[in-house]
């Protein structure tokens, strides 16, 4: 479980750092590490989407583990309950991100093609990366909740 919660953090802060950069890139015509601004944001996207794939099947697995564990112990749905209230404000956020994300990572097409100005793209840009942040200051308190739920579930108070 830990490893997969560092993980999603360490992807998460790699992934905000390669959408400032692609920011950046945007404004200025360097190629980052000599790697063109097409192709950086091929690879953001695809850690974007690594990233995030990973935080959903953390919880999916978590849940899993959580109402397996409450059936096999004879524990009461509590458990269960609190798991699947973090689910319900996790998975809005994060599908939403989601689809924002996949719009961001398809409009440089239109751009190029001048269907787009370049403008709106830099607005959508930043209100992109503004719900990027602020999906993840969610998962981080879904993060600690289900961690608290776990360790609570397990007889393990947070004072220990």
């Amino acid at each position: 479980m830990w490893f997969f919660m560092i993980a999603s953090y360490v992807l998460s802060l790699l992934t905000l750092l390669m959408l400032g950069t692609l920011m950046l890139q945007s404004y200025m015509t360097i190629p980052f590490l000599k790697i063109p601004q097409l192709t950086f944001l091929i690879l953001t996207s695809i850690v974007y989407f690594f990233t995030e794939t990973l935080v959903i099947f953390f919880f999916v697995g978590t849940g899993v583990s959580i109402r397996d564990y409450t059936q096999e112990k004879n524990l009461p749905q509590d458990y269960r309950k609190r798991s699947l209230a973090i689910k319900h404000k996790i998975y809005p956020p994060t599908m939403l991100n989601l689809l924002l994300m996949i719009i961001l990572f398809v409009l440089p097409g239109a751009v190029y093609a001048g269907k787009i100005p370049w403008m709106v793209y830099q607005y959508y840009f930043v209100f992109c990366l503004w719900h990027f942040i602020y999906t993840k200051l969610i998962q981080h308190q879904a993060f600690r909740d289900n961690t608290e739920n776990i360790l609570a579930m397990s007889g393990v108070t947070r004072s220990t």
